[in-house]
């Protein structure tokens, strides 16, 4: 039997491992991504990309995507750096899980269009650290040079 959310057993078990706190709030993160998605014109709607900024990020937008009409996640770490970016190279991206640093950094047009947001109001790193979604244009670098110092492990 699972444990309510913010229940004192629930607690308990986050300081164990944050695992679970990390999965709050996948369904709210892809609906929301999707609503990025359909704000968009038609011809950019149809080549936009998700680049997420960590595994569990991906892992929600892979696993709950689909039932919004989501492309797959495109990311730095482990195992999805070496599925890569997809051919043609996105041009339009909506961006999870970076600090405006990065994108400022990588992107020469980008903007914050939503929030993270769980309805438990549960931290978690979504949350707490990089709740900004961003759509972006226009990389910097070409995409071969970007991706090649993308590689992350985490």
């Amino acid at each position: 039997m699972p444990n309510p959310i913010n229940s004192s057993w629930w607690h308990r078990v986050i300081a164990l491992s944050d695992d679970f706190a990390e999965e709050i709030g996948w369904p709210e993160l892809v609906e929301t991504v999707a609503r990025v998605r359909d704000s968009l014109p038609e011809n950019e709607r149809q080549q936009v990309a998700i680049l997420a900024g960590n595994y569990g990020e991906a892992g929600a937008i892979d696993l709950y995507g689909p039932q919004q009409g989501l492309p797959r996640a495109i990311s730095g770490v482990n195992s999805y750096w070496a599925r890569g970016y997809g051919d043609p190279p996105p041009q339009v991206l909506i961006v999870i899980g970076f600090s405006a640093e990065f994108v400022e950094h990588y992107f020469d047009e980008h903007q914050v269009v939503a929030e993270v947001r769980n309805r438990y109001n549960v931290a978690n790193e979504e949350t707490t650290q990089h709740r900004e979604i961003y759509l972006c244009r226009r990389l910097k670098i070409p995409w071969p040079d970007f991706w090649r110092g993308f590689q992350r492990f985490g």
